[in-house]
C-alpha cells in the first residue's frame, strides 16, 4: 500500500516539474532593456546613452556639456 503511494506522489511530482518546464519554455525571455531606445557613444568618454539625452554637435555625440567643452578645447 505504501509503495503504491509513494509512486502515485512520485508520478504527480514529475508531472508537476514537467509541466512548470515546459510552461517556462514557451514564455518568451524577457528582455530588461529598454525596447527602442536608440544610443549613441560619446565621442569624448566612449560611454553610450540614449540619443535622446546626448549633446549632439556637428554630427558628433557627447554626454555631457564638459565633455563637448573637453573635444573642442583638444581639437
Amino acid at each position: 500500500m505504501f509503495k503504491s503511494v509513494l509512486v502515485i506522489i512520485l508520478v504527480i511530482g514529475v508531472l508537476w516539474v514537467s509541466r512548470t518546464l515546459m510552461q517556462r519554455l514557451k514564455q518568451p525571455p524577457t528582455n530588461n532593456t529598454a525596447k527602442g531606445k536608440d544610443t549613441v557613444k560619446c565621442l569624448q568618454c566612449n560611454t553610450y546613452i540614449p540619443r535622446e539625452d546626448a549633446i549632439i554637435k556637428d554630427g558628433q555625440a557627447f554626454c555631457s556639456q564638459q565633455h563637448l567643452n573637453d573635444w573642442n578645447k583638444s581639437a
